[in-house]
């Protein structure tokens, strides 16, 4: 019997992008979340948890969203600074982990991890 989320409940396929790390000219490490990435197939869950508008800005002629995602996966490597690509049915959406990953644990070992994640584009 496996004690992972059956994948029946996990119907969206997922990038993972885990990004190349390179040093900068003063010793910083610089993310490259583009070509030089590593992308990540995964099957998840995906979920909106939170959307609202952000107060205070709307008087500059703009009306972002703040929106929390939440990402649940049998994959087990997921690391606090990776992305997470999606199509879903509003269009393509990249999205970057809001905390560490947490993993989820019974007695037999680990069962999914949960990510909460925060939209950046889409």
């Amino acid at each position: 019997m496996s004690t992972a989320v059956p994948g029946t409940l996990l119907p969206h396929t997922v990038t993972l992008v885990r990004p190349a790390v390179s040093t900068d000219a003063y010793g910083s490490d610089e993310y490259d979340y583009g070509e030089a990435a590593t992308r990540t197939s995964i099957r998840a869950w995906l979920q909106q948890d939170r959307r609202q508008a952000v107060a205070g800005v709307a008087d500059e002629g703009r009306a972002p969203q703040d929106q929390r995602w939440l990402m649940v996966t049998n994959h087990p490597d997921v690391r606090a600074l990776d992305r997470v690509e999606w199509t879903g049915p509003t269009g393509a959406m990249t999205f970057e982990t809001d905390g560490p990953p947490e993993p989820s644990y019974t007695p037999r070992g680990l069962h999914h991890t949960e990510v909460g994640l925060r939209i950046i584009t889409g």
